[in-house]
């Protein structure tokens, strides 16, 4: 069964970190888009508008950024678990590859154009 998180790192990996000797690039980067679908479900549920942002909701919402990287980072770089990420699916076949990278551009286009009706 493919952890669709950890697939997900595996590409922004192989984007972001093409000579493999940079963890904290995928890292911020699978924060940054997971943060940014947490961040919009969290404002469309609570009906957040931009006057009531300031204050409590926009402390709650910094916390719940700063404990998802402080996760990934536990998560991706304990016991070296992104070099085993990258060796489970580097032998993937041409048509998984193909089918994973659409879902993964589907999904970031999908979290960037819902930035955009927030």
């Amino acid at each position: 069964m493919i952890n669709p998180y950890y697939y997900l790192f595996y590409k922004l990996s192989r984007f972001l970190n093409k000579k493999g000797n940079n963890e904290w690039g995928p890292i911020g980067g699978i924060t940054l888009f997971v943060g940014w679908n947490i961040g919009i479900i969290y404002i469309r549920s609570l009906s957040i508008t931009k006057e009531s942002f300031d204050g409590l909701y926009k402390n709650i919402l910094i916390a719940i950024a700063i404990s998802l990287f402080i996760t990934n980072c536990v998560l991706f770089l304990n016991k070296k678990r992104h070099q085993e990420i990258m060796k489970r699916f580097k032998n993937e076949t041409i048509r998984n590859r193909k089918i994973g990278s659409f879902l993964v551009i589907i999904y970031l286009v999908l979290t960037l154009a819902s930035i955009l009706f927030v």
